[in-house]
C-alpha cells in the first residue's frame, strides 16, 4: 500500500490548527509574562537581581527543552508513515493460503478464515486493521488521531506517545513556575489587569492541558506494559473478542513501543525492531531461547 502522509483537508486541518493555536499561546504567554520578567534583559546590570535572573535561566533552558522535544516529536509522529500492508503476492487474494503457515497468522474471523480488508483488497496481518479515514490498513494500529491528522501505528507509536510525554511535561512545568508570577501578580506586585488576565489564562489553559494530559498519559503507559493498543483494549471490552496475548516482561513491551535501544527511548530517534507483520507470543520467545 502506499504510504499514508496527513492529506490536509479542513476536516483535519481544524485540530490541528487547535492544538498549534494551544502550544504557541502557552510557550508565547509563559515566556512574556514570566520569563522575561525573571531574565530582566532591559534591566540595567548593577539594579539586575542576580538570583531571579539565575532562576530564569534554568527554568528558560528547561522548558525551551521540553518544547523543542515535543515539537519534534509531535511533527515526527505527523509526518511519518504509520505503516500499511506490503504490496506484495503473499499479501493478495489466492495467495494468502500457501504462505499463512510462514507468516504464523493468529487472529482469524469467527468462521476461522483469515481476515480479509475489502476496500484495501488484501489480508491483513494480526493486529492490523482499516483506517477509513486514512483509506489504508495499519499495521499495528493503535487508533486514528485527529490532533496529528493520521493513524498512530507501528512505526509512528513511539513519537506519538513521546509528544504526550514531552507535552505533559511543559505543560506541568508552565503550572508549576508561573504560580509563582500569578502570585506576585496577585498579592505582591502592582501589574496592569492586562497581564492579570493573561497570566490567568494561560495559567488556567496549562492546567487543563496538565490534567486531561495526564489522564490520557496514564492510559497509554498502561497500555504499553500490557502489550495492548488502543483498538484492541476497545475491542475486548466492547466485543468480548478472544485476541492472542502479545505481554512479554516490561523490558520487551517497552521496547516494542519506544525501539530496541533504551539510551533513544525518551528521544525522537531510531527505528523499531521487526516490520509490523509478525508479533511473537511469549511462549514462541521461550522456545526459540
Amino acid at each position: 500500500m502506499a504510504s499514508k502522509s496527513p492529506h490536509w483537508t479542513l476536516v483535519n486541518f481544524l485540530p490541528v490548527s487547535f492544538v498549534s493555536w494551544i502550544i504557541f499561546t502557552i510557550w508565547a504567554l509563559y515566556s512574556w509574562l514570566h520569563l522575561v520578567p525573571l531574565l530582566q534583559p532591559w534591566t540595567d546590570t548593577v539594579a539586575r537581581d542576580e538570583a531571579r535572573r539565575h532562576r530564569g535561566l534554568i527554568e528558560a533552558y528547561a522548558s525551551q527543552t521540553f518544547m523543542a522535544l515535543f515539537a519534534a516529536c509531535y511533527l515526527r509522529a505527523m509526518f511519518t508513515d504509520p505503516g500499511s500492508v506490503p504490496h506484495t503476492p503473499e499479501w493478495r487474494p489466492g495467495q494468502m493460503a500457501a504462505s499463512a503457515t510462514n507468516w504464523a497468522l493468529r487472529e482469524a474471523k469467527k468462521t476461522g478464515e483469515r481476515r480479509f480488508c475489502k476496500w484495501c483488497e488484501c489480508y491483513k496481518p494480526d493486529r492490523c486493521h482499516h483506517c477509513r479515514v486514512c483509506k489504508t490498513c495499519i499495521l499495528r494500529m493503535d487508533h486514528h488521531c485527529p490532533w496529528i491528522a493520521t493513524c498512530v501505528g507501528f512505526r509512528n507509536h513511539k513519537y506519538f506517545f513521546l509528544s504526550v510525554f514531552y507535552a505533559l511535561l511543559s505543560s506541568g512545568f508552565v503550572v508549576f513556575t508561573m504560580s509563582t508570577s500569578l502570585w506576585q501578580a496577585l498579592y505582591v506586585e502592582e501589574v496592569s489587569s492586562m497581564n492579570r488576565f493573561l497570566l490567568m489564562f494561560g495559567m488556567t489553559l496549562s492546567t487543563i492541558m496538565a490534567v486531561l494530559l495526564t489522564f490520557f498519559f496514564a492510559f497509554h503507559v498502561r497500555l504499553m506494559f500490557v502489550a495492548t493498543t488502543t483498538v484492541e483494549w476497545c475491542e475486548k471490552r466492547t466485543r468480548g473478542n478472544w485476541m492472542p496475548d502479545y505481554r512479554h516482561g516490561w523490558y520487551e513491551n517497552i521496547q516494542a513501543v519506544l525501539g530496541p535501544q533504551p539510551l533513544l527511548w525518551l528521544l525522537p530517534l531510531g527505528s523499531m525492531s521487526g516490520n509490523g507483520l509478525i508479533f511473537p507470543l511469549p511462549e514462541e520467545d521461550r522456545r526459540s531461547r
